[in-house]
């Protein structure tokens, strides 16, 4: 009897080492009261925003586009690249990512940045 259960002991863990996993890759947007939550890997998307919108994006090779004004932007991730017409506040954090933005409508007229890591670009165009 021993043996026995050895044995299907055995077969059971030879079995389980030969099964496969599928990675499943998801992208979402979520609007959680004010803010706009954006998270995946090649997302490309145009957000329209009011104004009081605080967006934030987090993934790998996004390209997102916002008409109109939004209050603040967050990027955590690589290689995003985001433009916008009209924004407050611009938060980076990562590696490769590009922000470009037309105007702020902050009262000094100035976009307040803060930036972490490497090769993060935040140009006025």
């Amino acid at each position: 009897m021993k043996k026995y259960l050895l044995i299907i002991g055995v077969l059971s863990l030879g079995i389980m080492s030969f099964t496969t996993y599928k990675t499943v890759t998801t992208t979402k947007t979520m609007v959680l009261q004010d803010e706009i939550l954006i998270e995946g890997v090649g997302i490309s998307r145009t957000i329209e925003a009011t104004g009081k919108e605080n967006i934030r994006i987090e993934g790998t090779n996004n390209k997102i586009t916002i008409t109109g004004a939004c209050n603040s932007i967050k990027i955590e991730g690589v290689d995003n690249i985001v433009k916008v017409d009209d924004v407050k506040t611009v938060t980076v954090e990562g590696t490769g990512n590009k922000v470009s933005y037309k105007k702020s409508s902050a009262a000094d007229g100035k976009v307040k940045t803060t930036v972490s890591g490497v090769n993060n670009k935040i140009d006025k165009i």
